[in-house]
């Protein structure tokens, strides 16, 4: 009949065959069959890699995420005491005016040269910070401070407080820098004899910076 007659042309590697038609429709749909199998199977590949990875997920037990936290704390803590010990070894080893121990030595300087303080004290006059016990053992180099903000004018300041002593006496130095005067001026410097008490005033700039702020207030009022 016509439909056994019928061939189509197969390619097999290299060579040409020709085939009846019914036999052209069992190589395609092998083919098809071939097809659909591979994609069965790449689809169950995939589902295993997924189920795979979901095993591989870390799962912590309530004790395990305890102990996770704990780490974390600690280790912010250990940051944090770094940060502020990174702010205070910065502070020290770049003063500035307003530092304790800069505040210190300018004071010295001005003391040693008052002739009061140098004639009641004696010569050569020096300076340390914290006596223990009144032995000068232990940290001598610790100035006592206070650092605090001025409600009259606002600005910040820095106290200090050290102990002088010369071949006639000893005394007590206090001392107050602002941050609104300019380098090197003191709101005061006082020095007072450990002996009889008697103070010296070797620079008080009190009174003029109460007269300057009044003098302020009164121009804004205007």
């Amino acid at each position: 009949s016509k439909s056994t007659n019928r061939f189509l042309i197969r390619r097999d590697g290299k060579s040409w065959t020709a085939l009846p038609f019914h036999s052209s429709r069992k190589i395609i749909g092998y083919r098809f069959l071939s097809s659909g199998n591979a994609k069965e199977s790449a689809n169950e590949k995939g589902k295993a890699e997924k189920n795979g990875e979901e095993e591989t997920q870390i799962v912590l037990t309530p004790g395990q995420k305890v102990v996770a936290a704990s780490r974390l704390t600690m280790w912010a803590g250990i940051f944090a005491f770094a940060s502020v010990c990174a702010y205070y070894i910065g502070k020290e080893l770049v003063p500035t005016k307003m530092s304790p121990n800069v505040v210190f030595n300018k004071a010295l300087e001005i003391v040693r040269e008052n002739p009061e303080v140098t004639r009641r004290l004696g010569t050569p006059l020096k300076g340390y910070g914290r006596d223990h016990g009144a032995k000068r053992e232990g940290r001598r180099n610790f100035i006592e401070h206070t650092e605090y903000t001025n409600e009259e004018d606002g600005s910040k300041r820095t106290r200090v407080r050290f102990n002088l002593e010369g071949p006639n006496g000893k005394g007590f130095c206090f001392a107050e820098v602002s941050k609104a005067m300019p380098a090197g001026e003191f709101v005061y410097v006082l020095v007072q004899d450990k002996l009889n008490g008697q103070v010296t005033n070797v620079v008080d700039n009190r009174a003029a910076m109460a007269v300057a702020k009044m003098a302020g207030d009164n121009a804004e009022g205007a």
